[in-house]
């Protein structure tokens, strides 16, 4: 199966439904290279949104990062005030990226076929739930939150 943006896509050994790319330049993390998972893109009409989606967040760079920069620190100052972590050396919202580090891109689609791209990332501050960045169609940073499956907040 393929992406015409990332190319050949595999089904992985755990889940027939879900297939994953090679590791993929990503402009929005300097290009760090990085896997791209599929939910279910053997189902029409997924694969050609979920490229669609794929394409909009490949237009994004760092300056859309540094601007989603807020999210991610405010994510960071709420697990601040549970008191389990420390804080960091975050001068200005743009240094929590120095604290962030992603590790894959799945693109969902819920039941009423709306599309996210979301990035699960590992973080300083939160060991245990990590840190999930949402994007809604692929577009903007819309949430930035621990992974707990959702892609909105409530």
């Amino acid at each position: 199966m393929e992406s015409k943006i990332v190319g050949q896509i595999k089904p992985v050994d755990y889940d027939p439904d879900f297939f994953e790319s090679a590791p993929f330049p990503i402009p929005y993390f300097d290009n760090k290279e990085l896997k791209v998972g599929f939910v279910e893109p053997k189902h029409e009409p997924y694969l050609q949104e979920a490229d669609n989606v794929l394409q909009n967040f490949l237009n994004l760079g760092i300056h859309d990062r540094n601007e989603g920069s807020q999210l991610v620190f405010k994510y960071y100052s709420e697990t601040l005030k549970h008191g389990y972590t420390k804080p960091l050396e975050v001068n200005t919202v743009t240094d929590i990226w120095n604290f962030v580090y992603p590790t894959e891109i799945i693109v969902h689609w819920d039941e009423h076929a709306d599309f996210y791209l979301c990035v699960s990332c590992g973080c300083e501050w939160e060991e245990e739930h990590g840190l999930q960045l949402v994007f809604k169609d692929g577009k903007k940073l819309t949430r930035a939150s621990g992974h707990d499956g959702g892609f909105a907040d409530e």
